[in-house]
């Protein structure tokens, strides 16, 4: 059975996601292949590495293994003018090729998703087509995003960040970075660009690899936001599409049949109730068998929130009632 490695980066705050990740990319995941997963981290707890393991050994064609990459730390964290949401180990998804001499190529997803359809083919796209790294390419140009990225960045450089591919699900060709000595000059891009990086690892990777990188469709990163659009207002990245009918066209085909849902943004299905696709999160959750988990790791004003709903039921009906209501 051939195997296809994916590896994760996230810190011990997304365990609850990574949960619903896991889960979900192996329970829509084809049977005819094996699936290695990584999580490269530095601060996991040993019982969160248990509870993320004891959940994919549920599946006979997967495993899971923990690399804590404390050594490969870039530093520099505290340079980076736009954290937001994100965590430094952003970072090593652009030390893959060290990381993972034994591979030559490897899927990366981020953790804050959920997957609604078999991941299996992209892993085999590009075979004989030279590049370093596919995913997809924004089906929306947006002018906000413009004039934030123009405070730092030249003409030049923004023409090629509208070729910029999502970070959220990446193909990556380790074998090519090896071979041309990639990771470097990416890395020392990152650490000397860190103060004006919006979308560090995404920018980082456009920027340096840039006209090396495939596109992949719609459907492997469906943000959620994009159910909130109005389709016929929408300014659609014509550097992805020939036309606007075939945006249009693959946009809702995305959306109909997202192979990734991305929960891009502050608010998570974990921290906020009733974001678009919320409903989505807590049925796979409920499905893996964590819903408990869930509930205690809720924020307090959510926790309380749901303390008031347990108290006019017992325990057994409310968490009945939760379910219904999103199955």
């Amino acid at each position: 059975m051939q195997t296809i490695p994916l590896f994760f980066t996230f810190n011990e705050r997304y365990v609850i996601a990574a949960i619903a990740a896991f889960y979900s990319l192996l329970e829509k995941a084809s049977p005819n292949y094996y699936y290695k997963l990584y999580v490269l981290h530095t601060d996991i707890k040993g019982k969160s590495q248990q509870t993320l393991t004891k959940l994919v050994c549920k599946f006979p064609n997967a495993s899971l293994e923990f690399i804590n990459t404390s050594s490969f730390d870039s530093g520099g964290w505290s340079q980076l003018k736009y954290k937001e949401h994100f965590s430094k180990e952003i970072f090593y998804k652009l030390i893959a090729a060290e990381v993972f001499p034994q591979y030559d190529r490897i899927i990366c997803s981020d953790v804050d998703v959920i997957f609604l359809g078999n991941i299996s083919e992209s892993y085999f796209l590009y075979k004989d087509e030279f590049f370093y790294f596919a995913g997809v390419k924004s089906p929306i140009y947006s002018n906000i995003s413009k004039r934030k990225y123009a405070k730092y960045f030249n003409d030049t450089e923004l023409e090629i960040l509208r070729h910029e591919i999502s970070a959220g699900y990446l193909l990556i060709n380790l074998k090519a970075i090896r071979e041309n000595c990639k990771q470097k000059e990416m890395v020392e891009y990152y650490k000397s660009n860190l103060h004006r990086l919006i979308l560090p690892e995404q920018n980082c990777i456009i920027l340096t690899c840039y006209p090396y990188l495939k596109d992949l469709p719609v459907s492997y990163v469906v943000a959620t936001y994009y159910y909130k659009l109005n389709i016929d207002k929408i300014n659609f990245n014509m550097k992805k599409f020939s036309n606007r009918d075939m945006a249009v066209n693959s946009f809702k085909e995305a959306l109909n049949n997202p192979i990734q849902l991305h929960y891009a943004g502050h608010k998570k299905p974990w921290n906020s109730f009733f974001i678009p696709k919320w409903r989505s999160w807590i049925k796979v959750i409920s499905k893996s068998g964590f819903f408990f988990y869930y509930l205690k790791m809720l924020p307090l004003s959510l926790s309380l929130f749901s303390v008031h709903k347990i108290r006019k039921y017992s325990l057994k009906r409310f968490i009945n009632k939760m379910q219904c209501k999103i199955m």
